[in-house]
């Protein structure tokens, strides 16, 4: 999409391309970081990395699209969120599994609760079954990989951590919890109230997933930057 000129009024493009800029960019950061962190930091950076990574070329498909074409699908985010959520869950479980022996059952069952999280709503949208119903039962996902969060060993082991780690922890938790809600309410404007993907819901779906997305992996960086020093 960056070989192609599109004017300065054309808020879509920008954000495709400004998401797809930063992601790539701190994608390389956290690789970057692998090398001055400890090593039992690096599989939840590197997960982070994986999933900045994957977003940025998702961003650079889609930007392309709507260049092209001047409009956009839902199956196009669907694509990227396939892959990018069930990493960054993946990847707060290792930033817990650092603190102390959290079970392997609580991996696969917030992974698979965030699979599920994004194929119901994306069956929804698709018209396998009612759309309100698809993205009821994503929330109902995403409320339990938050209950394992909060109230599950994850959090025991977290508190027992160093105060960065536990203010790490509160801020992915908390950006989990109040970032991700956005998802349902762009989901009521653009399926049940029917606005589609008009330029404002797209601008709006790429603000939100850069800043989640963004955050919780610098997140993951900073506080095994501090542990390491």
């Amino acid at each position: 999409m960056f070989g192609t000129l599109y004017g300065s009024g054309d808020v879509v493009s920008t954000s495709y391309a400004v998401a797809t800029i930063a992601t790539l960019a701190l994608a390389a950061l956290a690789l970057v970081g692998l090398t001055w962190t400890s090593s039992r930091w690096r599989v939840p950076l590197a997960l982070s990395a994986i999933a900045l990574m994957a977003a940025g070329l998702a961003y650079l498909d889609a930007g392309k699209l709507w260049l092209a074409q001047q409009q956009m699908t839902a199956a196009m985010r669907y694509a990227g969120w396939f892959t990018v959520v069930p990493l960054q869950v993946a990847a707060a479980y290792f930033f817990a599994r650092c603190l102390g022996p959290v079970g392997v059952g609580v991996f696969w069952r917030i992974t698979v609760a965030a699979i599920l999280l994004v194929l119901t709503r994306y069956l929804g949208d698709a018209g396998f079954f009612n759309p309100t119903l698809g993205v009821l039962l994503s929330m109902a996902f995403w409320l339990y990989i938050l209950g394992e969060m909060y109230f599950g060993s994850m959090a025991e082991w977290v508190r027992k951590g160093t105060r960065p780690v536990r203010l790490g922890w509160f801020w992915m938790r908390l950006i989990m919890t109040i970032g991700w809600a956005i998802y349902p309410v762009l989901h009521f404007v653009d399926v049940v109230i029917g606005v589609g993907q008009a330029p404002a819901v797209l601008v709006l779906y790429n603000v939100s997933d850069l800043f989640n997305l963004i955050t919780v992996s610098m997140i993951v960086l900073a506080v095994a930057g501090q542990e390491s020093y």
